[in-house]
């Protein structure tokens, strides 16, 4: 068990709620602030863990049509990553023009 509580007050919104160290209850208690039942607490884990669930089964659904719509491609043996070397024939080709 934790050492920590969930708590909410009547006069703020419901989905507004504080975690207070279980020492400290009685204080905030004094203030008009209530435990939230571990009941509500069990059941929003348990639709989180299977909203967590479901969405995990949406994205291996979705990786997996991916994958298959893809075909397969074959990467070259030499797939270099280097820039070819520049050709000086254009240059020379480029001055002779200028000078004619």
């Amino acid at each position: 068990m934790s050492d920590t509580i969930v708590m909410r007050h009547p006069t703020l919104p419901e989905a507004q709620e504080i975690e207070v160290p279980k020492d400290a209850m009685p204080h905030y208690t004094n203030a008009g602030w209530q435990q939230v039942p571990a009941e509500e607490l069990e059941q929003r884990a348990e639709l989180k863990a299977q909203a967590a669930a479901e969405a995990a089964a949406a994205e291996e659904a979705t990786e997996q049509a991916e994958t298959a719509d893809e075909p397969e491609q074959s990467e070259p043996a030499d797939a270099s990553t280097e820039r070819p070397a520049r050709s000086r024939t254009k240059t020379a080709a480029k001055k002779s023009e200028e000078e004619s």
